[in-house]
């Protein structure tokens, strides 16, 4: 682990255009393997061998190589995203804990009110050897997620083009579907019985939408290889188009931006919060 020095001031090397020393970022990690999807993180300085560096939980440790998307956290709706890879770790000043990344040429503008966020959530892939024998199915992670396909990260290759693949919906967003279902004044208590239940009926009709939906693979290829055994990379193409999964990525969305707005809400109102910590 480097031990980088506070008294390097002088950087001999340029940061990207819009990127600035002191400025709070959004890492995403769309690897499955990475325990933490994305978290905030503030950029400390640039190393005098070009490694940007951000803070990073004492515990977090990607390994060398892992790519990361990086997006700026502003205010105003015009912000500057960029992806690049983790080089290592080190500790700035020898206290704190900072994850050293690729600096990039340049940083792409993108507008905030048309941003997409990618998550990824567990799932199940399904596939029939040949008609005469039982399905075969395996655990899956989802990324990449819209209406018309998704990317899958499974250990079990498939051997079928045609494929049928479940989600796990997040109980939030299952909630908030069923409530849209449900009657606007509430569900009557007339309606309410031991053996019917309608706020938990229209819970299951939300999860039915993401349960065996027929996709064909487009492309499966080797992703990686650990202590485990393999891991596939799988494109898919839904057969139908599945407006569930527009709905839940524009729900992941709203999430997703609403932190950074609180992000960028907290840094403004304490500024050496971070400084404070480290």
């Amino acid at each position: 682990m480097k031990t980088i020095n506070d008294s390097n001031k002088r950087q001999p090397r340029r940061l990207p255009e819009g990127v600035k020393i002191g400025q709070q970022f959004l890492l995403r990690f769309d690897d499955p393997r990475v325990e933490a999807g994305a978290y905030q993180s503030r950029l400390h300085q640039m190393s005098r061998d070009g490694l940007l560096c951000f803070d990073a939980p004492g515990d977090f440790r990607p390994k060398q190589g892992t790519p990361v998307t990086i997006q700026s956290l502003r205010s105003h709706k015009k912000s500057f995203a960029f992806s690049s890879e983790i080089r290592g770790r080190g500790r700035l000043g020898g206290r704190l804990p900072v994850l050293l990344v690729k600096s990039p040429p340049r940083a792409a503008a993108y507008r905030r009110d048309t941003y997409r966020v990618n998550v990824c959530l567990r799932g199940k892939l399904g596939w029939r050897e040949n008609p005469q024998v039982a399905p075969v199915e395996a655990d899956a992670a989802l990324t990449n997620i819209s209406g018309g396909g998704a990317q899958l990260y499974t250990r079990c290759r498939p051997s079928s083009e045609w494929v049928d693949v479940t989600l796990e919906a997040p109980q939030s967003f299952v909630e908030a579907q069923a409530r849209r279902h449900l009657p606007r004044g509430g569900v009557p208590i007339k309606s309410l019985s031991l053996t019917r239940n309608p706020v938990a009926e229209a819970a299951e009709k939300v999860r039915a939408q993401f349960t065996h939906l027929r996709a064909r693979a487009v492309a499966v290829a080797l992703h990686s290889r650990d202590e485990r055994g393999p891991v596939y990379s799988v494109s898919l193409s839904f057969r139908d188009k599945q407006e569930g999964c527009f709905q839940l990525v524009r729900y992941l969305e709203r999430q997703a931006l609403r932190r950074c707005v609180r992000g960028d809400e907290q840094a403004a109102a304490s500024p050496t919060a971070m400084a404070a910590a480290a």
